[in-house]
């Protein structure tokens, strides 16, 4: 799959390039972390796909979304996706899984280099 870059605006060439799966938190249902790459400008970033599907039946919450991370922090989940045994396993209790699963005290996932003010990006396809 691949999505609107949003550095360059070019369609198309922006694609998740290793992701992993994380386990629900108080709020989504299925969180995955990506590392998506545009293959026009070179722009990296970090991803984050989250599915809530605890409103109506008929409405899923779904919010897909990228932020430039500081390289150093891209380098470091990448390897610790690569060194997952089985990176779609949101149960799995490796140590890279350990690490990414973070939450804070209301439980909440703890995105990895996101901090408040950084500017988040919508995956368009």
């Amino acid at each position: 799959m691949s999505f609107k870059c949003p550095q360059c605006s070019t369609n198309k060439t922006l694609r998740i390039v290793t992701s992993i799966e994380l386990a629900s938190d108080a709020r989504s249902d299925e969180i995955t972390l990506q590392i998506v790459y545009c293959s026009s400008c070179k722009f990296e970033a970090l991803a984050v796909y989250e599915e809530s599907r605890r409103y109506s039946l008929s409405c899923d919450a779904v919010d897909h979304y990228c932020y430039p991370a500081a390289l150093n922090t891209i380098q470091a989940t990448r390897a610790l996706i690569h060194h997952c045994p089985d990176p779609k396993d949101a149960g799995c209790q490796c140590a890279s899984h350990v690490e990414l699963n973070q939450r804070d005290s209301s439980g909440r996932w703890i995105t990895p280099g996101f901090e408040n003010g950084m500017e988040r990006y919508r995956l368009e396809l």
